[in-house]
């Protein structure tokens, strides 16, 4: 059996851990929450690389939903469930 030498602890202190990610997008929204969705006051090439930013990290989320929901469930035989001992 593959054994990729994490634990599931591990992997979740290590997702914990990461800095949160950083998009330009959300960031010209933060900036001027009252512009709505088309801020006037941000030039056009930077308000174009926010929109492909978006779009790029939508996709790539969809693409890891994607191969997630493809993996095979691995049985916690190490974590008592109580609710199921009746």
């Amino acid at each position: 059996m593959f054994h990729a030498g994490m634990a599931a602890e591990n992997l979740r202190e290590c997702l914990l851990n990461l800095p949160p990610l950083e998009l330009l997008g959300m960031k010209l929204l933060q900036d001027s929450p009252h512009a709505g969705f088309f801020p006037s006051d941000v030039p056009r090439e930077t308000l174009k690389a926010a929109v492909v930013e978006m779009i790029d990290y939508g996709a790539r989320c969809q693409t890891a939903a994607q191969r997630l929901s493809k993996l095979t469930p691995v049985p916690l035989n190490t974590i008592d469930i109580l609710e199921f001992v009746l």
